[in-house]
């Protein structure tokens, strides 16, 4: 089996990888603010990318006393879909209000005009939990694989040992290898499945020691064509790390420190 039809790959910019490892993908939430009135919590699992360098994820505040909604109900919940963008703009997508037991009281959705959030204020600090959630992040070169277990001669690949210790960075802004920098990227939600991946690759996930279920899909393309081949492929294990197909093999990343 070759190796990864890499003349399929060479164009736009692909980036297919995950919303979460499977640990986290459940529908747990996890704290981002504590504040004297309220609570507010995130959803990893609700992480998306939609077109023009925007994240939509779900957040959810809960307060100590009940709040009032009309004259006739209160609310104790509030679930807030909201959207960022990578110059740190940021609009509600949808909100949805429930009562002290967690019943449905309304929802609406929200086209509301894209506004800037105050630096150091709770809008900051929910967008600073979005792109810090997988696969946004610093990471760091391991070790690399081939596809087949095997070096490919026709493989781009040029001495990829040395790329061990090399800083990755994906970010919404921007992404990176190395000196090598996309200042442009885009994402894009696209589900995985195996069959669907090695018909269109010529890999098998399980071969490369990724579960499918793991989560989503995700398009990058950089729209600047900053990088020479500009795509990579970004695959979840079960570790916590990633791998990273860069000019032909597939470089195992560890999460870093910024």
């Amino acid at each position: 089996m070759k190796m990864f039809r890499a003349t399929y790959f060479l164009g736009t910019m692909v980036l297919l990888c995950w919303s979460l490892p499977v640990a986290a993908q459940s529908d747990k939430w996890q704290r981002v603010y504590t504040a004297e009135e309220f609570l507010v919590d995130l959803k990893p699992a609700t992480l998306t990318y939609q077109p023009g360098r925007v994240v939509r994820l779900q957040f959810r505040t809960i307060f100590y006393q009940p709040e009032s909604l009309d004259q006739n109900s209160k609310y104790k919940t509030r679930l807030e879909t909201i959207e960022f963008r990578a110059d740190k703009r940021y609009r509600y997508y949808e909100t949805t209000f429930l009562d002290s037991f967690g019943k449905k009281l309304t929802s609406y959705s929200s086209s509301q005009e894209w506004k800037t959030f105050k630096p150091g204020g709770v809008t900051n600090r929910l967008y600073d939990a979005a792109i810090s959630l997988s696969p946004f992040g610093h990471w760091t070169v391991t070790t690399y694989h081939y596809a087949d277990e095997k070096p490919n001669v026709n493989s781009v690949a040029r001495e990829p040992a040395k790329l061990n210790g090399t800083d990755v960075v994906i970010g919404l802004d921007e992404a990176a290898v190395g000196a090598e920098r996309c200042h442009s990227p885009s994402y894009e939600s696209h589900s995985l499945a195996d069959s669907d991946f090695f018909s269109k690759f010529g890999i098998s996930l399980e071969r490369l020691g990724v579960v499918a279920a793991q989560g989503d899909a995700v398009i990058l393309k950089c729209q600047t064509n900053d990088w020479a081949p500009s795509q990579s492929l970004i695959l979840p294990l079960p570790t916590g790390n990633v791998l990273l197909l860069w000019k032909g093999v597939f470089l195992e990343l560890k999460k870093g420190r910024r």
